[in-house]
Parts: structure tokens; C-alpha cells; sequence
């Protein structure tokens, strides 16, 4: 690095390191009406890597244009209510232009008397 007369200059860097997933989505992604991507090739994006995984919804609503789920969530929540909670907490942080990657863990409990 060039010093500049009379002083020094650094360079501070901070680094996060995680596990890369495959798709890089998550396991939901949120797409506004104005993203840069639209809802068809995105979805052709994930079907490269994660071919039949993911579920296109295309919702009426005038923030986000569409939610690209993973399948095996609606094995563990009710669709209606899960896409719901999806979009109503999305709408709180993003507008038309994002499209945003959402993680969601669902837990099941069973408790049954035999």
C-alpha cells in the first residue's frame, strides 16, 4: 500500500465466512415487482441448480411480483398460511427493486398417545 506523504494508510477488512449453499437462494426467494431479474428466469436459474426443487407463486400484490419456494417447505406448513407469513414479513424490508433470500426453518412437534 502507497504512503502518503507524512502518513501511512490501511486497509481494515472484515470478513464473514459461511457454508456456500447450492442453490445460493436459500429456500426462499422474494422477487419485487422491479428486481432485476424477472420471476421466469429466475426460476429457470434455480431449475439449473436445483432442478424440480423450487415452487414459482405468483402473487397479487404491489410490492412483490413473485416467491420462489422450496416444495418440501408445503410438506410442513400449511401453503396459504406459510406464503402469508413469508410476504408479510418481506414487505417489511424490501421494495420493488430487491429480491431478497429468505432462510426458513420449520419444526414439526408430534405428540401421540399409543
Amino acid at each position: 500500500m502507497k504512503e502518503k506523504s507524512g502518513g501511512t494508510r490501511k486497509a481494515l477488512v472484515d470478513l464473514e465466512l459461511s457454508t456456500f449453499e447450492i442453490p445460493p437462494s436459500g429456500d426462499i426467494l422474494a422477487l419485487g415487482k422491479r428486481c432485476p431479474i424477472g420471476r421466469q428466469a429466475a426460476k429457470k436459474m434455480l431449475d439449473v441448480v436445483a432442478p424440480g426443487q423450487f415452487e414459482l407463486i405468483d402473487l397479487e400484490d404491489d410490492l412483490i411480483e413473485a416467491l420462489l419456494v422450496k416444495k418440501y417447505l408445503f410438506l410442513r406448513a400449511n401453503k396459504e398460511k406459510l406464503i402469508s407469513a413469508i410476504v408479510e414479513e418481506a414487505k417489511a424490508i424490501m421494495g420493488q427493486e430487491c429480491m431478497i433470500r429468505i432462510r426458513c426453518e420449520i419444526s414439526v412437534t408430534v405428540k401421540r398417545e399409543i
